[in-house]
């Protein structure tokens, strides 16, 4: 077996001793040290700081119970510092580190992350009202009101909440005040349409759907769902315009087809309801209603 001449292990000895050298370029003398704070001056602990040497590296370091901070044997230089923490924004600073000379303690405030803290909060409060815990959701959902009182969103998952409990009074309340924070959001209005309709306030559930914009609508299940509830009432032909529109705006959603035929059955459209439930099953042939549909048509035969 042949060895390796000694220049060439000499070589690769370099080659690895300046690859070394080079992952490692950030070292050096010097000192940086803070302290991170919220807005109103509390220590913040857990923030990561992550250190960058632009073309040489860092490294990273996290706050203790006290919000402070240090690192030693860094290079001289302009030092990128981010720093990070969950529900928090984000900062960026560059400071200059010279390694003979004592940098003054870096003193850093960061901001809350609205958005971020309302999401985590309503996650929280989400699974709650999935396990229809509707009060300890609420209290969830009150507390973010009460901390963020521009997060108006919350008032549609406080309606849900007194909905799940049958108190609709309250839902129509809260709802009325997410329409009216936020227009632009047609779910909200025809959920408030819906649940006026069923508590039997229904001409102002009905100019409440009519100022729905068409095309704000996202889900077919929004329309379905409130003409569903106008057929428990027996009102079948103010549901069938609902179903209408969803098979207009959605014509790949077998839903609405189903529907649709049991209002036209109860009319005598023995022809539009064959095509109804043939379409139904051919768009939803796994629906739970799939094996109704099935038995309907074969007694229209």
């Amino acid at each position: 077996m042949r060895f390796p001449s000694r220049s060439l292990l000499v070589a690769l000895s370099f080659l690895l001793f300046v690859s070394a050298a080079a992952a490692q370029s950030w070292r050096g003398m010097g000192r940086l040290a803070g302290k991170v704070t919220d807005e109103q001056g509390n220590p913040l602990p857990n923030v990561t700081v992550k250190l960058d040497l632009p073309g040489s590296g860092g490294t990273e370091v996290k706050t203790n119970k006290k919000g402070e901070w240090t690192i030693g044997g860094i290079a001289r230089g302009n030092w990128n510092l981010d720093f990070i923490a969950d529900t928090y924004e984000p900062r960026r600073i560059t400071v200059s580190v010279a390694e003979l000379t004592r940098v003054p303690p870096v003193e850093i405030t960061l901001k809350r992350d609205v958005n971020a803290t309302v999401n985590m909060e309503m996650a929280k409060a989400g699974e709650l009202l999935n396990q229809r815990k509707y009060t300890e959701a609420r209290t969830v959902y009150e507390s973010i009101l009460k901390t963020y009182p521009e997060a108006h969103r919350v008032e549609a998952y406080i309606a849900r909440t007194y909905y799940g409990e049958k108190n609709y009074e309250e839902a129509i309340k809260h709802l009325k005040i997410a329409v009216d924070a936020d227009p632009t959001d047609m779910e909200n209005r025809l959920r408030l349409g819906n649940i006026l309709m069923d508590q039997g306030r229904v001409e102002e559930g009905r100019q409440m759907i009519a100022s729905v914009d068409e095309g704000a609508i996202k889900d077919p299940a929004i329309l379905v769902n409130v003409g569903i509830s106008l057929m428990n009432q027996n009102k079948g032909a103010e549901a069938l315009p609902l179903f209408e529109k969803a098979i207009k705006l959605f014509p790949n959603d077998g839903s609405a087809y189903y529907y649709r035929a049991l209002i036209r059955l109860q009319g005598g459209d023995t022809a539009g309801t064959k095509d109804d439930l043939n379409t139904f099953l051919k768009l939803s042939p796994d629906a739970p209603e799939a094996a109704a549909a099935k038995k309907a048509l074969e007694q229209l035969k």
